[in-house]
């Protein structure tokens, strides 16, 4: 399909196309057999669809909400299996949700959509790998562009359940617009039971960023309430005015759950029916009293309000206000407990469905998106004093969710501990900002996106901190609107890689021979390519570097000559390997490769402990501890776990015992290429430990164990055939690298012994020193450190009576009205307590000095104006050189040439 008639193709460029002709693009048989008319909204200038004769499209932004009436309020997991029973009833399969952090996507921190569970990245190409066809799945979202909106505008969330419908392969599979949008017409009027003359079909246009693939939706909404947006990913860019229609498309249906629950339930805001008893305990427990009519009437007004960069959001409260007959200030002041409330709801939700899937609050990538909610809400609760912690209200939406996700208290006992650790960082970040808000406020009531990042960023000082503190001054601080979407917009995605440095062109994919033999150390190979000094053969036995396992290193054979090769690296399908030079190498030679053996076993040893540290390190922490980063070079290894705290020398201790445990037991390693969705299925997210993995099969790498496996990871990586092969594993630190991670660097094999017996060796020669057993070492040199502190402290006070006796004579003979000068015998630290007595004396000036050339000036306190201690050191400099620093009272230098008074 050409699209030449436009200029360029844009989001904007391709709506205009799509609503030029609507009948190619948006109408279907149900709209037609119920009588649904094509309209245009006067107020947004949106085209829509309504049976009821509607002027207005629905959006809220055009209509107040109209649903809200006085009913029992519809229960969130009943609802749940009321849509998984309808669409179960039409054909598609109901799976369980993913986590919410979205391990199997390089690009990703969290996941934001349902369709982002079956989205893989191969070769910069988006993939789909789906278990089943058609699905539905109960998936919770993060997302943290509206956190100023949450618990005011009545509808904003930063977690909330995307129910996604989807609809693979069409059309070999799956179905297509008809079919979903006379699914969304039953559920809405059958299921959720309304009339379908409040329905409303709005035309839009869905598109990924780069126009990769795109399409049509329709996004329906019912008395001013947008309850679904079901997306047709049907074509996709082919030059800079063209596009064609995908070979295989996909339904992606987002119902917004939260939306549905809300509208069933009426009322004045999603977060009285969402969170079922939740909000209804808090606000008990709260005492809250507080105009319900009034709140009534501001919740219907409130769907124009949204805290976007674009809108004033004052003005538009002020307008609300005033339709309402409050001042802003008393409508602030009335509702601002209950929105706070309403906050703490959402955040703790967020956080439960984070925390329970393994991620943690931090300064760094997704965790600084967590710890942002998690400290707004602490500041809710000490703002408003109420009377439960964010533990206590997390505990709350575990119980109340645990029968459709009962990870939730399962994991009760991790979340505790973190939030513990979590709350006492953010008391000490309390205790120190206060004296920096109130110099802050002091200056400037006005205060830039960028001022209150970098105060977020370096004194963990959030805005409603700013806010609390400039109320008690009597202050009125404004907060910009878009300050939260900046804070948390660059720790949403994974940064890309950069460019490779190799191009594949056209070449074809390299047989890896290394995965059918990881023991073939030597094999002829074709040459394909030659780029400078890296070649491409049709075969290779050398493993490049990825999934933080280093490159192999050995020599290519050719015509009897060896070149050494220095590096590998796989770009796509194809694997590059760096010679030291490639005379004599040509397209179509067949050369020999040669693996340096030693280094491979090396790199398979280090690479399987590092899998069996990340269970050890599992079942001694915590599940909430995750595989962040690893390396696996030939002499040692690191990887990198989340935990909220340090890990104790105990607790290395006994990951270290428990991996050489799995070590001893001799288990096997087996490598499994499963189908991904089966793989999913059996191993579960643990899965991806090392990240994300390309492909339709995943080459899983499993620890075998007696209960089924003790470690399953989607793994590239070459690994030894049994974990006795491995003979020793030894931590040899454990390092803080960054808020929220640690590092175990550690060594296995030949190098894990080597390290023990240099080890060994240092012990040997200290106790050698101090002529007592290795066994006695610690208890020997213990004593010889408290002898030597002590002595420290006698020497300490001895060199204090010499100061005293210094200062005393020279006190005994200083002339009036003149400064004393002395060259005194004497290191810099007793100089300095002699200079610093002297100052603490009356009536005296002196200069000090020693055949070092330091030097100090002294005034005492009495002669203030008379003599100045920069002064007589400066005249010390004028004379013999030297530089150095001080107040009128105390001042020290260093002179450049020998002094003499």
């Amino acid at each position: 399909m050409g699209g030449g008639f436009l200029n360029m193709l844009s989001k904007e460029s391709l709506r205009k196309t799509f609503s030029e002709n609507p009948t190619k693009y948006y109408e279907v048989p149900i709209f037609k057999q119920e009588g649904f008319e094509r309209k245009r909204c006067p107020k947004c200038g949106k085209f829509f669809w309504t049976a009821g004769g509607k002027e207005f499209c629905g959006d809220s932004s055009c209509v107040p909400y109209s649903f809200f009436r006085e009913k029992e309020p519809a229960d969130y997991i009943e609802t749940w299996k009321r849509y998984e029973k309808f669409f179960v009833d039409n054909g598609h399969t109901s799976i369980p949700r993913y986590p919410v952090i979205c391990r199997w996507r390089d690009d990703l921190y969290f996941t934001i959509a349902s369709i982002v569970d079956f989205m893989r990245l191969e070769q910069g190409r988006v993939v789909f790998e789906y278990p089943e066809n058609p699905l539905v799945v109960p998936q919770m979202c993060l997302r943290f562009n509206d956190i100023p909106n949450v618990g005011v505008t009545g509808r904003h969330n930063s977690c909330f359940m995307m129910a996604g419908q989807h609809a693979f392969n069409y059309p070999t599979a799956g179905y297509w617009k008809d079919r979903c949008l006379e699914l969304n017409y039953e559920f809405m009027t059958k299921v959720m039971g309304i009339p379908k003359t409040e329905l409303t079909y709005i035309e839009d246009v869905w598109a990924m960023p780069d126009l990769s693939s795109f399409g049509p939706c329709v996004e329906t909404y019912a008395n001013g309430l947008e309850i679904v947006n079901s997306v047709f990913m049907q074509f996709r860019k082919t030059g800079e005015d063209e596009f064609n229609e995908l070979d295989l498309k996909v339904i992606d249906v987002g119902w917004g759950f939260e939306r549905i629950v809300w509208y069933l339930s009426g009322t004045p805001t999603s977060y009285d029916a969402i969170f079922g008893p939740v909000v209804r305990d808090l606000i008990t427990k709260a005492g809250l009293k507080y105009d319900k009519d009034l709140f009534l009437k501001y919740a219907k007004l409130s769907g124009s309000l949204d805290m976007d960069v674009h809108q004033d959001v004052t003005k538009i409260k002020k307008e609300i206000a005033d339709k309402l007959g409050v001042s802003l200030k008393e409508l602030d002041e009335k509702l601002s407990p209950l929105e706070a409330i309403y906050a703490i709801a959402d955040h703790s939700r967020a956080l439960g469905f984070a925390l329970a899937d393994g991620g943690l609050p931090s300064n760094l990538g997704g965790g600084y998106n967590l710890r942002v909610i998690l400290r707004r809400a602490l500041g809710f609760i000490d703002e408003f004093d109420f009377p439960f912690s964010l533990m206590d209200v997390i505990a709350m939406h575990s119980r109340y969710l645990s029968p459709l996700f009962p990870e939730l208290e399962e994991s009760l006992p991790e979340m505790h501990e973190v939030l513990e650790s979590e709350e006492a960082k953010y008391r000490v970040t309390l205790d120190k900002s206060r004296k920096i808000v109130l110099d802050l406020i002091r200056k400037s009531p006005e205060l830039e996106s960028s001022k209150l990042k970098m105060l977020y960023e370096s004194k963990g000082i959030t805005p409603e901190l700013i806010q609390r503190v400039a109320a008690h001054e009597n202050v009125e601080i404004k907060i910009p609107t878009d300050f939260y979407a900046e804070l948390t917009k660059d720790h949403v995605y994974h940064e890309p890689e950069g460019k490779p440095l190799f191009d594949p062109g056209v070449l074809p994919k390299t047989f890896e021979a290394y995965y059918s033999d990881p023991d073939l150390y030597e094999c002829g190979a074709k040459v394909l390519s030659v780029q400078g000094n890296a070649v491409v053969f049709d075969r290779t036995i050398f493993y490049p570097e990825g999934g933080g396992q280093a490159y192999d290193t050995g020599a290519v054979i050719v015509d009897g000559e060896e070149k050494e090769v220095k590096e590998v690296q796989k770009v796509g399908r194809v694997i590059f390997h760096v010679l030291s030079d490639t005379k004599g190498v040509e397209v179509g030679k067949v050369v020999r490769l040669k693996v340096n053996a030693k280094r491979r076993r090396a790199l398979m040893r280090h690479h399987t402990a590092t899998h069996i540290l990340i269970a050890s390190a599992r079942k001694l922490l915590g599940k909430h501890v995750w595989q962040a980063g690893a390396r696996k070079d030939e002499d040692k290894a690191h990887i990198d776990l989340t935990f909220y705290r340090k890990i104790t020398e105990d607790e290395l201790r006994e990951i270290e015992r428990l991996a050489n445990q799995v070590v001893l037991d001799g288990k096997k390693v087996c490598i499994k290429p499963l189908d991904r969705g089966a793989a999913e299925k059996r191993y579960g997210f643990m899965l991806y430990q090392g990240g994300g993995a390309p492909g339709k099969v995943v080459r899983v790498v499993e620890i075998e164990d007696k209960k089924g496996y003790l470690d399953a990871e989607a793994c590239a990586g070459l690994h030894v055939s049994n974990t006795g092969e491995i003979g020793l594993i030894k931590i040899i630190r454990e390092e803080r690298i960054q808020d929220g991670v640690s590092r175990l660097v550690f060594t296995a094999g030949e190098k894990a012994v080597e390290f023990v017996q240099e080890q060994e060796k240092i012990l040997q020669a200290a106790a050698a020193t101090l002529r007592v057993a290795p066994s006695q070492l610690a208890e020997t040199t213990a004593r010889f450190f408290q002898e030597w502190k002590d002595r420290g402290k006698r020497i300490s006070e001895l060199e204090s009576v010499i100061a005293d006796m210094y200062a005393k004579e020279i006190i005994a003979n200083v002339s009036e009205g003149m400064p004393v000068k002395r060259l005194l015998d004497l290191d810099a630290d007793l100089l300095q307590k002699v200079a610093v007595k002297l100052m603490q004396s009356k009536n005296v000036a002196a200069v000090l000095a020693n055949k070092d050339g330091d030097v100090f000036a002294v005034v005492s306190q009495d002669l203030k104006g008379k003599f100045a201690a920069m002064k007589l050191l400066n005249d010390v400099f004028a004379k013999f050189g030297g530089s150095g620093g001080g107040t009128e009272f105390f001042a020290r230098g260093k002179a450049t040439t020998p002094i003499s008074f």
